[in-house]
This record gives structure tokens, sequence and C-alpha cells, in this order.
């Protein structure tokens, strides 16, 4: 196995060992020494491993220390959370709630605010999501470009940048919902319905559009995961558990 694949793998595995072990930041990680045992690679590796999560602003390499849990800084926020999606099944429902309090809003300035070009960009990534309806990795990046516009329509800055660290894990909700069986087909028509309304400078009505397409994902998620199984997220949300 190449060793760009084989310290990919050992960070994988390093997160995992962060999780499991409720290790918060501050907490030291073992030794190189034991990794190297655990992980079942050479310390090259290990270290190669280390300095990517370091990169990442996963952990800090601190001199005496050895590698330890950070958890402050910008960078880790797409992987703080996707740690949340891997460890606490609401977090899917906080990141519907997130979308719910921005997507919303976004839509309704899009459509007072978006030109002839990015109504033209965001006509063919939903002509793209209808051309790969049988592909999902292609139809999911489509889905995912088409939220991207409708954000850069809004023609606000702290919006994409409250959005930008949260893309590639937006996409992992979206992997859950679209595993409903016709689901893609359906978020299809709602993806036309917003862009119809935007195209008509309809402000109202493009939040209105939107508010339906995350409620029924929200209904994707929930029966792709099991019955009922937002509604105890939420009620442990509520207890504060």
């Amino acid at each position: 196995m190449p060793r760009t694949r084989l310290r990919d793998r050992a960070a994988e595995q390093l997160l995992d060992m962060v999780i499991a072990g409720g290790l918060s930041p501050g907490d030291r990680l073992p030794p190189e020494r034991e990794l190297v045992g655990r992980l079942g690679v050479s310390r090259t590796v290990v270290r190669e491993a280390l300095n990517l999560l370091e990169a990442r602003g996963i952990l800090s390499i601190e001199h005496g220390r050895g590698a330890v849990v950070s958890g402050g800084s910008t960078e880790a926020v797409r992987d703080t959370l996707g740690f949340l999606l891997r460890l606490r099944g609401e977090t899917l429902w906080e990141l519907l709630e997130m979308r719910r309090i921005l997507e919303a809003e976004i839509s309704g300035l899009a459509a007072e605010r978006a030109g002839a070009d990015d109504v033209t960009a965001m006509r063919e990534q939903v002509e793209r999501m209808r051309d790969l309806i049988e592909t999902p990795e292609g139809y999911m990046d489509a889905d995912v470009e088409f939220h991207a516009l409708l954000a850069r329509a809004a023609r606000n800055g702290v919006l994409l940048t409250m959005l930008e660290p949260v893309v590639d894990l937006l996409r992992a909700s979206r992997e859950v919902s679209a595993s409903r069986p016709g689901s893609a087909r359906r978020a299809l028509g709602e993806h036309e319905a917003i862009l119809r309304r935007i195209e008509e400078a309809d402000a109202e009505g493009a939040r209105w559009e939107m508010r339906i397409h995350l409620e029924n994902t929200a209904g994707d998620i929930e029966a792709a995961l099991g019955e009922g199984a937002l509604e105890v997220a939420k009620a442990r949300r509520k207890e504060g558990i």
C-alpha cells in the first residue's frame, strides 16, 4: 500500500482513537512507540499521520508532551463537526437546524440580489442534477454546488465564511437523506421550485420553497435512520444530553 494511503488510514485510526477514548482538548495521545504498535505501521507513517492531523488543527505536537488534542482553531471546525456526526446521531438534527436558520434567508437574499449569471449557473447545476439522477455521487456534487451558488448569490461574505467549514459535512447529511428511494427525484423538483422563485425575484417565495425542501430532507433523514430518530435527537437536545 502506498505510504500516503497508509498515512491517511493511520490518521483515520487516530481520529477513531480520540473519539473512542473520549479525549478532550488538552488530552495527550499515547507516545509514538505505543502508537506504532497499536496501528501496525512504521514510526515514519505515525509521524506523518500526526503531522497531517496537526495541519488540520485536530492535534498539536508539543515539545516534551507529544501529540495533544487541539480544539480551538477555526481550521478544525469541519473535522470537529465530522467527529460529532460520527459520535452523536443528533448532530444531523443540529445540522438541519442550522440549515433552516441560514438557508431560508440565503434563498430570500438570493432572490433579491442574484444576477443573470448567478441564475444561469444555478440552472446548469439543476440540469446536472437531472442528468445525473441515477448517479448518486455526481448528483450530490451538483446539489452541493447549487447551494454554494445560492449562497454566493446572496452577496454576503460573512454568510459564505460561516458556511465554508461545513460544506463537506453537509455532503454527509445529504448522503443520508439521498439514501431514501425517490428522494433525489423529489429534491430535484424542490430545487427547480427554489430557482423559479429566484428567477422571479420572489424573496418570500424562495424562503418558503427552501423551508419545504428542508422539511422534506428532515423526513428523508428520519426515514433513513429509523422511525423517530430525529424526535429522539430533539428530545435529547431539549434535555441537554
